[in-house]
């Protein structure tokens, strides 16, 4: 019998580590204690990607738990997140010390969690200022309503429409911090999500290949940070742009150093960005190829959706980042790349503007194993002396 590796997920060095060990084949099992913390939606949706690469990779599609054999309490806390829950939809058993439990069993501990973001009460599914919209494949309540205007994978909410429930969200757990976002800040994160998940309904309940899995997960974290720096210090450390925008947006508060921000991850259990743009190939070609490839995917206009008028999303919310001088990170494929802003940028022209946009640099230089899915995080910073969003 293979030996079972126990895995920390906490740091995005962490998550990585997991993803490649699940590329090699390692059986890997993560803490009942460890799968849900809240550590901010970045390092979160990173969890759950590499959650979810684990579960593409595995051989007998279980997921491993240790640190308690009481049963009923492992489902719970399996059911009450996104990463965790979300690993134990693509895996068809969940291994509780000798125990064996079936994926069917388990989500039914999610029935209280699904209906309540269903219908939008928020306070019942925040917790530490977190909140989650997990759509899960062959649920009841897949189509959740803050994103679909009905049971229907078409029924995607429009861009006015998705704002207003990101509003919403960010408003439960920003408090009135939420009112240092700006307006048009808003309405590009709803133009941003609106695509978004347009194109995960079209495009990532099917693999490289065109073949649509037995399983798959989409949704959105959103996270209010507003914790100690150096907490977060290790993730921002391997490109020096990176390191040099981290530092940048720290604030010196009399308890110290603080990390004073929004963040939201968007993800999804589907091929990468470059898998549904270009098939399997994208995969079997040279990293540098498909860096460009994936980097084409974000420019104006550019959709493999049938539908007139797509393409804006990500210019949409990469304008709208350098203005608040924001981050974007993307983890798909064999790369995860990142664009920062300082607030500040000044360009001449048109061209030196979009230029800016599309200057998207490794987030680290080390080679990357293949993730399952794609996950896109956005870090909005928070500061005192932001105006007030204009649509209030």
């Amino acid at each position: 019998m293979n030996r079972i590796r126990n895995i920390t997920l906490v740091t995005l060095q962490d998550t990585e580590d997991a993803i490649r060990e699940a590329n090699n084949g390692t059986l890997q099992s993560i803490s009942i204690e460890e799968i849900n913390k809240r550590h901010g939606a970045i390092r979160d949706a990173s969890r759950l990607q590499a959650l979810a690469t684990i579960a593409r990779s595995s051989h007998n599609n279980t997921l491993n738990i240790h640190g308690s054999h009481n049963v009923d309490f492992v489902l719970n806390e399996l059911c009450v997140y996104a990463p965790a829950l979300t690993a134990v939809r693509l895996n068809k058993f969940i291994m509780i010390g000798q125990q064996k439990i079936s994926r069917y069993r388990a989500l039914e501990y999610a029935t209280d969690k699904m209906i309540n973001t269903d219908l939008k009460k928020y306070s019942e599914v925040i917790k530490g200022r977190v909140i989650d919209l997990c759509c899960i494949s062959g649920a009841k309540r897949q189509y959740l309503a803050p994103l679909f205007s009905s049971r229907d994978p078409n029924s995607v909410k429009d861009s006015s429409e998705m704002s207003k429930s990101l509003i919403e969200i960010f408003k439960e757990i920003g408090r009135e911090d939420f009112y240092n976002l700006e307006g048009e800040l808003l309405k590009g994160f709803g133009v941003f999500t609106c695509e978004l998940f347009k194109n995960t309904q079209e495009h990532a309940r099917k693999d490289e290949n065109g073949m649509p899995y037995p399983s798959h997960v989409e949704g959105i974290i959103s996270s209010y940070v507003n914790s100690n720096a150096e907490l977060y210090k290790s993730d921002f450390i391997s490109n020096p742009r990176l390191k040099e925008y981290y530092e940048s947006k720290i604030e010196l508060k009399s308890n110290g150093e603080k990390l004073h921000c929004i963040q939201i991850s968007f993800f999804d259990t589907g091929p990468g960005i470059t898998g549904r743009a270009f098939g399997k190939k994208s995969y079997e070609g040279s990293l540098s190829d498909e860096k460009e490839d994936l980097i084409s995917c974000l420019q104006k206009n550019f959709t493999s959706k049938n539908q007139s008028g797509a393409g804006n999303g990500y210019p949409t919310i990469l304008n709208q980042l350098r203005k608040v001088g924001g981050l974007i990170r993307i983890r798909t494929g064999r790369h995860c790349i990142f664009n920062c802003f300082s607030g500040n940028e000044l360009a001449s022209n048109i061209d030196e503007k979009d230029a800016e946009l599309l200057n998207f640099e490794s987030w680290s230089e080390e080679g990357l194993a293949l993730a399952a899915g794609t996950v896109v995080s956005i870090l909005v910073p928070l500061r005192k002396e932001s105006g007030q969003s204009s649509l209030f």
